[in-house]
């Protein structure tokens, strides 16, 4: 082939693939039109005007089942901004405290605090949120016939003092007459000066409590009634997602505050600023320029998150929009409203934190000069019993205030230890059964050994189960491998390639006297780590592909990419999934019929993609021009110069980013229970369905919070070898 030849073939490529991509979009929507038709389900968003007909137990809004469906919709967004403005306060406000502990001098709290974020970093969001829900719902007291005070905490919930008003009208008007003063105050003064708006707000709204009434919560024959009620869903909910993000939001509060020059910090003390004066004037300030761009992803991630009340019962969007798909069979105008309207939310989001941005000017940071160091701390001395009593007095009474932050944390850290050791070894059962546990106060071990195989293997045949083991063991193998520097070329790929295809066939069976066994057995660990597995791996040539195809100077090509990857970042993951589990089979044709399994592992692959995509497309973008100069100066093609120079070097840059997207990915396969795949997550929640077990849900949570977070930790170790292996070598 002449060299024309070929540069007619590359020209034409892209126009090859439009008119593959047209022929398989008309191909998918003419099958979608047959099923419609013979599945007789109508399209539209006429429906919305129809009669809902089913009720929704927490509304900001009046509503009633005889509404429409789109009141029932507006309830559920009402519910979801809700959730989500409470989770991004409560998250940032408990991540900066957390960043605060994690940068002390206090060698004690910085190493809770790290605790802390290890922790709720490496355990799945909806595993916590699982643990949270069962803890409130099982762990506090029932709602009783005796009184009922000003502030009561049960198991349906938190029962506060509310407001009666005479008037529907008058909060409205005296909460704008309140915004209005406060607003005042600030301009007046050219910045909000504490004192006085509260002031101000305080004479404005002191006659809405004067015009009204509080309205105390009382016991009634079954809970709480009057008052303000907030659900046991709605805590478990707000209270997971602030956890969650907080943990993350104070690394990077901790990253953006050590970012900050050292010489401003010697300025403030030069100018006789105390410490918090100057944490709080001069260091936090500047510190938000650097931390508004990753902390807004994470308020948006916040903001997709919401979407777990589905797994609770909270009826927030997609709740609502999941019992209206259930109702109407509209499935493709129920997902594409579920897409449509976290979209709007992110991109309103991502606007306002702009706009707040662009005032503070983060464009100009990185000043040149020493960046603020953390606190050192000295090595605990544990082979010198000698330089114990130095390093303590050092360390954790070095003055007053440490003493004082020191005292009540021993003392509580004691306490917690004493009480979890008394639970987990002192006071537990070992041996019997439910009946035996009963007796006693403490974890009832039994339980494991009789769910555990339940746990791991879920409703795999029980006498197979030795294959689904195999298949976990030769998964995890793999994942050991990785950490062997020697292995770390295009061996361990195949490794991976061949491991998971091995675990695949002794699942199925089938051959050399092995029992087949249907997928929709399968579950449990193996499937958590098929799942995972075949994400990451099956998505790394399509991220490729999508990260070159977002870099390229043909719209054709560019802009289905950009597309693509914000359409499906800007999504909730159970948005994809109920795209893969609803939607998907009225795309294919009736007669070919698809495990659940394999379409939610395709929702997974395309997810983990977009999100893998923008990591490499960092890493091209990191690789100097010149390389791309150079190439092509000694005769390489375009792809020639991608294959040889640039994506080696991109990828050497996003291996650690790769990484973390995989310790993602292993989370967010707790994520398809939600569409009827057991996997580890669901197994556990089938171990303690039996009345003889339900107490004991801590145990069951405790061991597959112990798998997850040693999968995940194990990654988040792996990522920092890789790093520190790239450092070196650069």
């Amino acid at each position: 082939m002449t060299s024309a030849q070929r540069r007619l073939a590359i020209a034409a490529l892209p126009w090859l693939f439009l008119a593959g991509g047209l022929a398989l979009a008309y191909g998918l929507f003419a099958t979608l039109a047959d099923n419609l038709a013979d599945r007789n389900i109508r399209t539209g968003f006429g429906f919305l005007f129809d009669r809902a007909g089913f009720a929704i137990g927490e509304t900001l809004i009046d509503y009633a089942p005889g509404n429409s469906y789109a009141a029932a919709l507006a309830v559920g967004l009402l519910n979801t901004l809700l959730i989500s403005a409470l989770g991004i306060i409560f998250s940032t406000l408990l991540g900066l405290a957390v960043c605060m502990a994690r940068l002390s001098t206090n060698w004690l709290l910085a190493r809770v605090s790290g605790l802390y974020i290890e922790l709720v970093r490496n355990i799945p969001l909806l595993l916590q949120m699982f643990v949270w829900y069962a803890a409130l719902l099982f762990g506090l007291p029932a709602p009783g016939e005796g009184a009922v005070g000003a502030l009561d905490l049960d198991n349906r919930g938190l029962h506060l003092p509310g407001l009666t008003l005479a008037d529907p009208g008058t909060p409205v008007l005296l909460i704008a007459l309140a915004a209005c003063a406060i607003l005042l105050g600030a301009r007046r003064r050219g910045r909000a000066n504490s004192a006085i708006v509260v002031a101000l707000a305080g004479i404005v709204l002191l006659p809405l409590l004067l015009w009204g009434g509080i309205d105390l919560p009382r016991a009634g024959r079954f809970g709480a009634l009057g008052g303000l009620s907030l659900s046991t869903e709605f805590l478990t909910l707000v209270a997971g997602l602030s956890v969650y993000a907080s943990a993350y939001l104070a690394e990077i509060f901790r990253g953006a505050i050590l970012a900050v020059p050292a010489g401003q910090r010697e300025a403030a003390k030069a100018l006789g600023l105390s410490p918090a004066q100057t944490m709080r004037r001069i260091i936090v300030p500047q510190a938000l320029r650097v931390a508004i761009p990753p902390m807004t992803s994470w308020h948006l991630n916040t903001i997709k998150n919401s979407s777990l009340g589905v797994a609770i019962g909270y009826p927030e969007f997609v709740s609502v929009v999941d019992t209206v798909i259930s109702q109407t069979g509209q499935a493709i105008e129920g997902v594409g409203l579920i897409v449509l309207t976290f979209l709007l939310l992110s991109l309103a989001l991502s606007f306002a934190t702009g706009l707040y941005a662009s005032r503070l000017g983060w464009s100009v940071t990185g000043q040149p000069g020493r960046s603020v160091q953390a606190a050192a701390h000295e090595p605990f001395p544990l082979r010198s019993l000698a330089a114990w009593p130095s390093w303590i007095r050092h360390n954790l009474f070095r003055d007053g205030r440490q003493s004082i932050l020191t005292v009540p944390i021993l003392a509580v850290a004691a306490l917690a230890a004493g009480k979890g050791l008394s639970w987990l070894l002192f006071d537990a059962t070992y041996s019997g059964g439910a009946a035996e546990c009963r007796l006693a106060g403490g974890a009832c071990w039994p339980f494991l050994r009789e769910n555990a195989r339940l746990i791991l293997f879920g409703t795999y045949p029980e006498a197979e189960q030795w294959r689904s083991a195999a298949a976990a063991a030769m998964l995890l193998s793999c994942l050991a491998l990785c950490f062997v520097q020697r292995f770390w070329s295009s061996r361990l790929a195949l490794a991976w390639l061949g491991a998971i295809a091995t675990a695949m066939l002794l699942l199925r069976g089938g051959f050399a006297g092995l029992p087949y066994v249907p997928m929709e057995k399968w579950s449990g660990l193996p499937v958590t780590l098929l799942l995972a597995s075949i994400a990451v791996v099956g998505a790394f040539p399509l991220a490729i592909l999508l990260a070159f195809g977002r870099r390229s100077a043909r719209r054709g090509i560019c802009w289905p990419s950009v597309a693509f990857i914000e359409l499906v970042r800007g999504t909730p993951l159970i948005g994809v999934l109920f795209l893969a589990a609803v939607l998907f089979p009225l795309f294919v044709p009736s007669y070919l019929s698809i495990d659940s399994l394999p379409r939610v592992q395709l929702a997974l692959i395309l997810f983990t993609a977009a999100y893998m995509a923008e990591v490499i497309r960092g890493g091209l973008l990191a690789v100097p021009v010149g390389q791309a100069e150079a190439a092509q100066a000694l005769g390489l093609t375009k792809w020639q110069a991608r294959r040889h120079i640039l994506l080696p070097q991109a990828l050497k840059v996003s291996v650690p980013g790769l990484v973390n997207t995989s310790i993602s990915e292993v989370k967010n396969t707790t994520l398809v229970l939600i569409v009827g795949v057991f996997d580890l997550l669901q197994t556990t929640r089938l171990s303690y369905v039996e009345a003889q077990w339900r107490p004991y849900f801590a145990e069951a949570y405790l061991f597959t919070g112990a798998i997850f977070f040693l999968l995940c930790f194990s990654l988040s170790r792996l990522s920092m070898k890789i790093e520190r292996k790239l450092n070196h070598a650069g």
